[in-house]
């Protein structure tokens, strides 16, 4: 009984500490990456009217909405004819969403080494 409860307290301290170093790695990144993506995310929106998008996505879907080579030609053709700033934005922002899912996962894939880890060494200290 007392090994259990010993066990208990083991887990759940290591859950704090699995979770403060998961967001000590993570949140400092996270948030880096979260502020690049608000900015190109803010000056799309200065430089784009979404208006007009929707005016020409609503052109596009009343003649031909099940092509999807009309779709990427709309979109390229739309984004090639933007300034330089939104298209730059658009990419910046593309990038930002790729590095932040890439830097979560490797952080989940770290944390997961780290747990066997622990595991491992916690079984080899019980056998000894």
């Amino acid at each position: 009984m007392n090994q259990k409860t010993d066990n208990l307290l083991n887990k759940r301290i290591m859950k704090r500490v699995y979770s403060i170093w998961f967001a000590k790695k993570v949140i400092p990144y996270f948030l880096a990456e979260l502020s690049l993506f608000v900015g190109f995310v803010y000056l799309i929106a200065h430089f784009v009217y979404i208006s007009q998008v929707l005016r020409y996505a609503d052109q596009i879907l009343a003649n031909n909405s099940v092509n999807p080579v009309v779709w990427f030609n709309f979109m390229s053709n739309t984004f090639l004819q933007t300034e330089f700033i939104v298209q730059l934005s658009v990419l910046g922002s593309l990038l930002a969403i790729v590095f932040a899912f890439r830097t979560f996962i490797m952080s989940l894939v770290q944390l997961n080494i780290a747990k066997e880890e622990t595991n491992l060494a916690g079984q080899s200290l019980l056998l000894l």
